[in-house]
């Protein structure tokens, strides 16, 4: 077991552990398939800057949080924005949700989201046709939090692609596919 630094939570990262607190979790109606319709809201880190934007209410969008959201998930090298795919968002929000429900408020670390062609092009190991072209994908972190575990989670609450690297995980809305980078 990995001790977490917040609240002393102690975090097991095995498959059986987690999948029993999952499936608690789906049948006490917490997980994705009943809370998208509830408020959502994302606690982010991008460079350096911190953020608590709600983006959905009663299972609608808010354009303003959506708005604010696609802004932070820029392309910070080109300074370009696009209308991110707001099944990610969801998709963050649920993991997050699901850590809080279990005393870890952490906000999440935003390492990349939309990408030009250009950065695209110069990010390294990136993905010819890599899904943060077309806002449909993040590369994230959560301080104290296993990177494996983060893909499980990420899984679980509906996420597609999962890539598991050294000191972030990739997750996109495409299609399921998973891979160690």
């Amino acid at each position: 077991m990995q001790k977490t630094e917040q609240n002393d939570v102690l975090i097991d990262p095995s498959r059986r552990t987690f999948f029993k607190s999952a499936l608690a979790l789906s049948v006490s109606g917490t997980l994705y398939a009943s809370n998208k319709f509830n408020n959502q809201s994302l606690h982010l880190i991008r460079n350096g800057n911190e953020y608590t934007i709600p983006f959905m209410r009663n299972g609608k969008l808010e354009e303003n949080g959506y708005t604010d959201l696609c802004r932070i998930f820029a392309d910070v090298r080109a300074g370009v924005a696009v209308q991110m795919d707001p099944n990610l968002f969801i998709v963050l929000s649920q993991a997050q949700q699901w850590l809080s429900n279990n005393q870890i408020k952490r906000p999440i670390i935003l390492t990349s989201g939309y990408r030009t062609e250009h950065t695209n092009a110069m990010t390294e190991g990136a993905a010819f046709n890599s899904m943060h072209l077309y806002g449909k994908a993040a590369d994230i972190k959560i301080e104290g939090i296993p990177e494996d575990y983060l893909a499980r989670l990420l899984r679980l609450c509906g996420g597609s692609g999962i890539g598991i690297y050294s000191s972030f995980v990739h997750v996109d809305t495409w299609k399921v596919r998973a891979w160690r980078g």
